[in-house]
């Protein structure tokens, strides 16, 4: 199976120089907890997640209204390609502690995400439980998702 065969298509994005408050906002709309942030030509150059808006800015006192994206540094730009197998996105994810990833084109703009629920709804019960393992093991990487 490929990632583009469970992908969310057509992520919403945000730029580097967006507030926090407009990434709460389009996560709201949206019903989500990622989205890729890209530069002016679409490119990704980060992520954020729910969970850095509440421990990266709330937590820190941060007003929503002024800080940008850029304030907190996005998340590594991990991905990997639409036509990659499933087990490309499953490795990447164990690897880097990670609960969504997003899927680029070949130019580095995004194209869709894939999210542990999109992982449980199409593989088996074990291969799941085995990498939600994986991501949820201690010592993951500096960045927060």
């Amino acid at each position: 199976m490929r990632c583009q065969d469970i992908m969310t298509k057509n992520p919403a994005t945000l730029q580097i120089e967006a507030t926090v408050q407009e990434a709460a906002r389009l996560m709201a709309e949206k019903d989500v907890g990622f989205v890729p942030i890209v530069d002016k030509s679409g490119v990704a150059v980060g992520t954020v997640t729910d969970r850095d808006i509440a421990i990266r800015c709330v937590a820190k006192g941060l007003d929503a209204r002024t800080a940008k994206l850029s304030d907190f540094g996005g998340n590594q730009v991990i991905c990997c390609q639409a036509e990659d197998d499933v087990s490309k996105a499953k490795q990447l994810m164990s690897q880097n502690k990670i609960q969504r990833i997003l899927v680029c084109d070949a130019n580095k703009k995004p194209v869709g995400v894939i999210s542990l629920q999109d992982l449980a709804e199409s593989a088996g019960e074990q291969e799941v439980g085995e990498t939600v393992r994986n991501v949820k093991q201690e010592g993951a990487p500096g960045s927060v998702h």
